[in-house]
């Protein structure tokens, strides 16, 4: 995204200037930017904050705003100031729940440690830590553990002791079949201290990308939390695994882009080629090679040169654009329709891969054919006759009665 003046003429500038804030390190020409955008007569404050929380960026744009004050840029005027102290307000808040999150990360790593429980935290306050070295500057709602499945009823068992309540009705699963194969993962909710966990054991379903293949057991590494040592994925995974992420989505939150610049600006020893054999063994070099390429368009992300190469190479263009016009749009695109899921499938490396995402899409079984029945494993195949009918029923839901509703991630996979 260029720092061309023109763009404040747009009837978009809150966005340049949530764009701009987010920089690693604002030069004076941004800082300049920045500031002529908050003096533009249709900049609106209220604006700004709503894309902030829905990017998840309210902590970068405090951050910037709180260093331009303190260098006296900032201009002073009443809507300035009500909106930098709306920032801190918020910004507080963040900070105050992710010590809470971070804290409960701990207490759950030493539950899985005196029970002899392998399990890696990824994502939240571990991603926070290695990208940003700060767990305050990175907004997020959940905690996300990957476990292996035969620890899963020792770890329900514990979360409800401790106040959570699974997401899924899983006292009703006399055997394991329906619950792993047709879910990612089981959410933990305790609403009394408004805390989310998600216990994954599989990353990518319906997507042709078997978990296996990111290796997410080999090379772990651990993140100092409050003192206290948490277990991680290994960098490349880690980072192969939010360049994935963010490309199933299209990179619909502009977190995600930061999370990809911040991961490589603070972690050198990325082992690139490993990074690269992975994400072409699961026929996704492109879905990989998107996230730093997004980096770099919109943050200048520093790459190494072999990155940099695969990147013009794999003729990404369309898809930034894509991702561009979607910033841009006050109705983005609704995450399930039919656009968005060509473009990933597009985003697969051969005819192969896209067959396969297809099928996995079309014909796989998931959470919402479990909501019409829960089956015995011995019944399981059962759930492929009834994928068709779901599709049939939401399609006519959805498309023709507009009884849609947006559902989160977890239920959409």
């Amino acid at each position: 995204m260029s720092n061309d003046n023109s763009k404040i003429k747009s009837p978009f500038p809150e966005l340049l200037f949530m764009v701009t804030c987010t920089h690693a390190a604002c030069s004076a020409q941004e800082k300049e930017l920045i500031i002529r955008i908050l003096n533009h007569p249709t900049f609106d404050p209220h604006l700004m904050l709503t894309l902030a929380f829905h990017h998840g960026v309210v902590p970068l744009v405090h951050r910037t705003l709180k260093h331009l004050k303190k260098e006296g840029l900032l201009p002073a005027d009443p809507t300035i100031e009500k909106m930098t102290k709306m920032l801190e307000k918020h910004y507080m808040s963040i900070v105050r729940k992710n010590m809470l999150m971070s804290a409960e990360l701990v207490k759950l790593t030493h539950f899985f440690t005196s029970n002899n429980i392998e399990a890696l935290a990824f994502k939240g306050p571990t991603l926070a830590q290695i990208a940003y070295g700060d767990i305050s500057m990175r907004q997020f709602g959940d905690l996300d553990i990957f476990i292996k499945r035969q620890d899963f009823r020792t770890i329900a068992a514990e979360m409800q002791k401790r106040g959570y309540t699974p997401l899924y009705p899983i006292e009703e699963y006399t055997e394991d079949k329906v619950l792993f194969a047709l879910n990612n993962d089981c959410p933990f909710y305790d609403k009394k201290r408004s805390l989310a966990v998600e216990m994954h054991w599989d990353f990518f379903k319906k997507l042709a990308l078997p978990t296996a293949k990111l290796h997410p057991w080999e090379n772990t590494r651990t993140v100092t939390l409050n003192r206290h040592s948490v277990t991680t994925l290994s960098n490349e995974t880690h980072l192969l695994y939010h360049a994935l992420h963010g490309s199933k989505h299209l990179w619909e939150r502009f977190i995600w882009i930061v999370d990809i610049d911040r991961f490589i600006r603070n972690v050198p020893e990325i082992d690139w080629d490993k990074v690269l054999r992975m994400s072409e063994a699961l026929g996704a070099r492109k879905m990989f090679l998107l996230g730093p390429a997004l980096a770099t368009h919109y943050l200048g992300t520093p790459l190494p040169k072999q990155i940099q190469h695969l990147c013009q190479e794999a003729d990404l263009e369309a898809f930034i654009s894509f991702v561009d016009s979607e910033l841009h749009s006050r109705t983005p695109t609704p995450e399930e329709s039919l656009v968005k899921w060509k473009k990933v499938i597009a985003l697969r490396d051969t005819l192969y891969f896209k067959t396969a995402t297809v099928l996995e899409f079309l014909l796989r079984p998931g959470i919402n054919e479990r909501r019409m029945v829960i089956l015995p494993d011995n019944l399981f195949w059962l759930y492929w006759f009834l994928r068709p009918l779901g599709m049939a029923y939401r399609f006519i839901q959805c498309r023709i009665l507009k009884l849609c509703q947006n559902q989160s991630d977890h239920e959409t996979t």
